[in-house]
Formats: structure tokens, sequence, C-alpha cells
């Protein structure tokens, strides 16, 4: 079969009708009717229904199969067209855990999607998930707030900062201790092993917090009651102080900052390696 007429097909089924996909292509009716005509043929069964009076096309079960096809051939014809313009794709599959998803990636994401030629799948995900994706390939990219030794997985450091105290309100003090703080009311993130160790040192690990939460959203939404308050990343706070009543506290006794480990594979291929080195200079280029 003729593949040019697969827009044809298409074009039929998207207007509804031959008459409006002769009219949007600019051709006579006849000649859309005479392309169909010479395709069901040469496939060997009809692709819409005909009777009188029917104003819309219908298309037949097998026509219904073939829709499938063709739509999946029109991807494909317009992936090589990108090709063609643009040289091989760049695709990346990227795993973050959620705050650094949210308030430092996005504006590397938003950068990139300016780039035709790079396609990047995002998730959010545990620092455990975003190891295990980096050792068997699926992920590309991760970002973690764990060390952890894995035999094909590279651990660096990328990204550190102070980790912070908010609330909502005006505070007069600029520092705070952490004995000064009721931990029940603690809107509680693991910031990583080390921050851990800090938190349980200055409040009983046993004792149990109200809300414990992973996702940064949550976290701003429920910390509008004046009660709760959160120990979260300096550059965090000072973006969310923008869009949110709160005020920003340091710590007399400072907690280990936020630290943050890209990871990659070891052995990735050399398609990947462009594409990981691509997205490494929007990184140096956002921080």
């Amino acid at each position: 079969m003729n593949l040019n007429f697969i827009p044809t097909f298409l074009t039929i089924v998207r207007k509804k009708s031959i008459s409006a996909a002769a009219e949007h292509m600019y051709v006579a009716q006849t000649t859309v009717s005479q392309r169909l005509n010479v395709a069901e043929k040469e496939l060997g069964f009809k692709l819409i229904e005909r009777g009188k009076g029917v104003k819309n096309i219908v298309l037949t079960p097998a026509g219904e199969e073939f829709l499938r096809l063709a739509e999946q051939w029109e991807n494909i014809y317009n992936d090589l067209q990108i090709l063609k313009k643009d040289g091989p794709k760049l695709d990346l599959n990227i795993g973050s855990i959620d705050s650094f998803n949210t308030f430092f990636l996005h504006n590397i994401y938003k950068e990139i999607n300016n780039t035709p030629s790079i396609y990047l799948n995002c998730h959010t995900l545990h620092s455990s998930e975003i190891y295990a994706g980096v050792d068997n390939k699926t992920l590309d990219i991760g970002y973690a707030l764990i060390h952890r030794n894995f035999e094909n997985v590279h651990v660096k450091k990328c990204f550190e900062s102070d980790l912070v105290l908010i609330r909502s309100g005006s505070i007069k003090n600029a520092t705070v201790h952490p004995l000064e703080l009721d931990p029940q009311y603690e809107l509680f993130m693991p910031w990583g092993e080390e921050f851990k160790g800090w938190h349980n040192y200055w409040w009983d690990p046993l004792s149990i917090q109200k809300i414990r939460i992973d996702d940064i959203h949550l976290l701003l939404d429920i910390l509008k009651n004046p009660v709760y308050w959160a120990i979260v990343p300096e550059w965090i706070a000072k973006t969310s102080s923008r869009n949110h009543d709160v005020s920003i506290q340091h710590f007399s006794e400072s907690p280990p900052p936020y630290t943050c480990y890209e990871l990659t594979h070891k052995n990735p291929s050399s398609s990947k390696r462009s594409a990981i080195d691509h997205f490494h200079t929007y990184f140096q280029n956002v921080k």
C-alpha cells in the first residue's frame, strides 16, 4: 500500500467526513474518495462504512485498528523529520527527591524546554528508589540526599545549603535554639542521615511529631497555622518567603547542611553520556 494515503486517512477521520477532508487538503472530493477506494482494495478490507444519509464517517472494526497503526506511523514520521532537522534526539530519565525537583531542577527543565533536541522524563522519588533506578539504568541521572555505595553508580556532591527554621508570621529574633521549640508541632521532613543524627541529639527520637511530610508544597500549606514550624534548606525558605507569610530563623546550634548528591551510571551509553553532558551545562548555568 502507498504510505502517502495515511495522511489522507487521518485527515478523513479527524475532519469526520470525506468532503471536509478534501476541503482541508485543497483537493477535489473525488480525489479523496479515489485514494480511499484504492487503499481499501490494496488492503483487502473496508476502512469506512458506506451508507445513504450518513453525514459523518464511521470506521469499520478493521478501520479502527488501521487508525491505531496510522497514528503510530505519523508519530514515527514526525520523529524522523525532527531527526533530519535537529540531529539525534537526546533523552534523559531523571529521578529526584521532591524538594530538589520542585525548587531547583524545575529551573533547568524550563531552560531545556527551549532545546528541541533534548527530551526529559522527570520523576519524583525517594532516595533509595533513585539509587536503584540509576543502578539498573532506568534512570540516567538521580538526585538524592543520602550517600550510598553501589557498584555501578557514581556519586558526587552537587549542591549544599544551610538548614533554617521557618514558621508563619513575624519573628523578632534572628536566631533560635533547638530547645526553644516544641517538637510535637514540627512538620518533619527527612533531610539526610547527618540531619537525623543532629535532630535526635536535640529531640527525643521516640517523641512523636503530629505530622511527618515528604511533600514541600503540603508543608508550606500546613505551615499557615502559626503553631507549626519546620526545618528546611535556606534556599527553599527564601523562595517560599516571597510567596508565603513565613519568617526565617537560623539556629544557634546549627544543623548539618542540606546536601544533595548527583548519581549517574559508571558506564552510560555514548548517547546518554552526551545528553548528560548537555544537562550538566544547564545545571551549572542555573547553579
